[in-house]
């Protein structure tokens, strides 16, 4: 009975560990998604993120936050981390956000650092 009670609990602990991991994900993605729009809006107040574009780089954000856990469990170094840091990035700033999003965030960012 103690086994079984033990193993229960085991069971248990392990499980919200990876819960616990896959909301921290999570939480980051979406501080990410909110920075990226607060610069965008810093620099244009009118190209602000759309509903569609915020998930979408959500969802790319997840993805890479995965990958890189891979890397890192594989034993990749600086350069491998990069290598996937930049792929996702790319996807962002080429293929979701226009032309006008990419002006405003760079104009944004100045702000913010002034």
């Amino acid at each position: 009975m103690k086994k079984i009670l033990f193993t229960c609990i085991l069971f248990l602990g392990l499980t919200m560990t990876g819960f616990a991991q896959s909301a921290k994900m999570k939480e980051k993605a979406t501080e990410k998604v909110e920075q990226l729009n607060a610069e965008i809006v810093a620099g244009d107040k009118s190209l602000a993120l759309s509903d569609a574009q915020k998930e979408q780089i959500y969802n790319l954000h997840i993805e890479r936050l995965q990958a890189l856990k891979k890397v890192n469990k594989d034993g990749g170094d600086k350069a491998a981390k990069k290598e996937v840091n930049q792929k996702y990035n790319q996807k962002i700033y080429k293929e979701i956000l226009t032309k006008k999003q990419k002006k405003a965030r760079k104009a944004g960012k100045e702000k913010v650092k002034n």
